[in-house]
């Protein structure tokens, strides 16, 4: 009998400590749960068959990417300030952002970027004070798919009116 209750208890032992193992996992968990904030998205980018509004359609790929819906869509993005891609460009599209406007992977900025080569999921970018005035967002598999960025400094932001402008209004 004594045998039968030294294995309850070293048992009961068990469940206790492994309720409190438990509970600490859990605790964990809703403490990360609560620290994620949703993320505001800037542009969206999906990859489209090129139209004649897009400003390589005669150049490269017959694909090209769409921000927020417009074809190789030109951006004016501020020095500071952090901007969100939500990236949806289809496994063959890595897109990222780079120093020249060719793609195939050349060129990659990096400064300031998290997420370049991404087909599904996203990117941000924030510009710094060594950000050239242009940059680009292109295609790691294919030339030509992307567009024109223009970095400009805080309060410079109409710097460029007239400009085919893909940001959300």
């Amino acid at each position: 009998m004594a045998f039968q209750l030294g294995n309850c208890r070293w048992f009961f032992v068990f469940v206790l400590l492994m309720g409190g193992v438990t509970s600490a996992f859990a605790e964990a968990a809703a403490d990360d749960a609560a620290q994620e904030v949703p993320i505001e998205i800037d542009f969206t980018v999906t990859s489209v068959t090129k139209d004649k509004t897009h400003p390589s359609y005669d150049k490269g790929s017959d694909t090209g990417f769409a921000v927020n819906g417009v074809q190789g869509g030109t951006l004016v993005l501020v020095r500071g300030k952090t901007y969100t891609f939500d990236v949806e460009t289809g496994v063959m599209h890595d897109f990222y952002l780079a120093t020249k406007l060719i793609g195939w992977g050349a060129s990659t900025l990096t400064e300031g970027v998290k997420g370049n080569f991404t087909y599904k999921g996203v990117v941000t970018f924030t510009p710094t004070a060594e950000t050239p005035d242009t940059v680009y967002y292109a295609c790691r598999n294919h030339k030509y798919m992307g567009g024109e960025i223009h970095i400009v400094n805080p309060g410079e932001e109409g710097k460029f009116k007239g400009v085919k402008s893909a940001l959300k209004h």
